[in-house]
């Protein structure tokens, strides 16, 4: 089996994840980098970018699913999880995407059963289940790749300890991202995402970091008289929050258990709420920079 990206196969390749999920809660991660979390009931199929999560070298689909409160706990009869890598030209149809990695995860079946569904030619590396106990499967699949794109500054950044120290030094910066928006200051904003917006740019194939912006939307709630930016001391209050170490030790989030970042867009009307996920890295010098 090779299913190694060569970069002369495409002028601008784009990579993304494709999924089908049924019956189940589902976290998908690559390169231990979330890109995707469903606690939903039903089914959903659908699809989104991942260019910039791909490195240079092995990369890793990662699948874990767990039953839903919603459906007392247990999971749906042939529940399953498909999650599938593929690459294709940045102007070509979704529907053209050649399969790098894939994995079939089916939490109901018998042990020898749970990747029944699972294509053999699309990974370097067979599936392996790395957990399955209790009430949640963990699987994980490998493939090597020749990236298009730039070393991520991220992926030279120092490996995070999971200390109050770190918790304390990044909670400081998540308040200063928090009074940006708050004040509705663009400026700023913009300035604190520069660095992801650069990765993101290149990783969609501009040279601008204006674009990067753009796909990220960045402070695109700000002035939306919809939505009203949560006190986030409030939530501090509220809520356990701690460190989320990911990406093999080079990104940070400050999530509590269920996922939730202390700062939160409300809706006025909908009531509903846009929890803003920002990841960071620490930097050679100690400073935490934002990159997601």
């Amino acid at each position: 089996m090779n299913t190694v990206f060569a970069d002369t196969n495409y002028s601008q390749p784009t990579f993304s994840l494709e999924f089908n999920i049924y019956g189940t809660g589902a976290e998908i991660l690559f390169n231990d980098i979330p890109v995707y979390y469903h606690d939903g009931q039903g089914q959903t199929i659908s699809q989104k970018p991942v260019p910039e999560s791909i490195i240079d070298g092995e990369n890793v689909l990662t699948v874990r699913s767990f039953p839903l409160d919603e459906d007392g706990g247990q999971y749906e009869k042939e529940a399953h999880i498909e999650a599938i890598i593929s690459v294709r030209e940045k102007d070509g149809l979704p529907n053209e995407g050649k399969p790098l990695l894939q994995i079939k995860l089916n939490p109901t079946n018998e042990v020898d059963l749970l990747l029944e569904g699972t294509v053999t030619e699309y990974g370097d590396k067979e599936a392996v289940v790395l957990s399955h106990a209790g009430k949640q499967t963990i699987t994980e699949r490998r493939t090597a790749i020749q990236s298009p794109f730039p070393r991520w500054a991220w992926q030279d950044g120092q490996v995070i300890d999971d200390t109050p120290e770190n918790f304390e030094s990044l909670l400081a910066v998540y308040k200063q991202v928090w009074a940006a928006l708050n004040d509705g200051d663009k400026e700023r904003v913009r300035a604190l995402y520069d660095p992801a917006a650069e990765e993101f740019a290149y990783a969609y194939h501009y040279q601008d970091k204006k674009q990067g912006h753009r796909i990220m939307n960045t402070g695109g709630l700000i002035g939306d008289d919809d939505w009203k930016l949560g006190s986030m001391d409030n939530f501090l209050n509220k809520f356990n929050y701690g460190l989320d170490i990911i990406s093999n030790g080079r990104i940070v989030r400050i999530l509590d258990q269920k996922q939730r970042s202390p700062i939160v867009y409300l809706s006025r009307k909908a009531k509903i709420i846009s929890i803003q996920k920002f990841g960071f890295y620490k930097n050679k010098a100690g400073e935490w920079i934002m990159i997601r």
